[in-house]
C-alpha cells in the first residue's frame, strides 16, 4: 500500500482538519452531511432535499471509509450554505495518488432547499428527463444518506 495512502487519517480526524479548513475559509464549521439521494440539479443550480434534517455523518464516514485503504484520491467539500450550515460531502475522486483535499464551491451556484416533497419528486424526474448538472453527472460522491426500507406495498428487490 503506498504511504500515502496509509498516511491517510480515519474519517473523525479528516472531519476535524476540514472544520479548520472551513474555519480558515469563513465558512460555517456547523456542518450538515449531504448525499447523492438528497441533491438534484439542472446547469449550475442545484437543489438539496431538506437541508434541515441532515446531520448524521453516518453515510459520509462509511463512504470515506471505504475509499481510504484504496488509492483513490479523497475529497472533502464545502458545497454551499444554507441556514448558516455548511453543507459538506466526501467524494471519491480517483485517479491514484492516494490523497485527500480539501475544498469550498465558489462561484456563487445556486443552492435551494426544497422542503416539499412533491416538490422534490418532480425535481427529481425532471433532472432525470432533461439531464442533472455537470457536477452531479461527473461527482461520485456519497451514495445515500440512509438505507432505503422497502415499502410495505412493494416486495423487496
Amino acid at each position: 500500500m503506498p504511504s500515502s495512502v496509509s498516511s491517510r487519517p480515519p474519517f473523525e480526524d479528516a472531519k476535524r482538519e476540514f472544520l479548520r479548513f472551513l474555519q480558515s475559509q469563513g465558512w460555517p464549521t456547523e456542518v450538515r452531511w449531504v448525499s447523492r439521494d438528497r441533491l438534484a440539479g439542472r446547469r449550475r443550480t442545484h437543489w438539496v432535499f431538506r437541508p434541515e434534517e441532515l446531520a448524521a455523518d453516518a453515510a459520509a464516514r462509511a463512504f470515506y471509509e471505504a475509499a481510504r485503504p484504496t488509492t483513490s484520491s479523497i475529497r472533502i467539500d464545502g458545497l454551499g450554505v444554507v441556514e448558516g450550515r455548511t453543507l459538506a460531502y466526501v467524494e471519491d475522486y480517483g485517479g491514484g495518488s492516494g490523497m485527500l483535499n480539501f475544498g469550498v464551491m465558489t462561484g456563487g451556484r445556486p443552492l435551494r432547499p426544497v422542503s416539499s416533497r412533491a416538490r422534490w419528486a418532480c425535481l427529481r424526474l425532471a433532472t432525470r428527463l432533461l439531464g442533472s448538472s455537470p457536477f452531479l453527472r461527473h461527482t461520485r460522491l456519497t451514495p445515500e444518506a440512509a438505507p432505503r426500507r422497502p415499502s410495505a406495498s412493494r416486495p423487496a428487490a
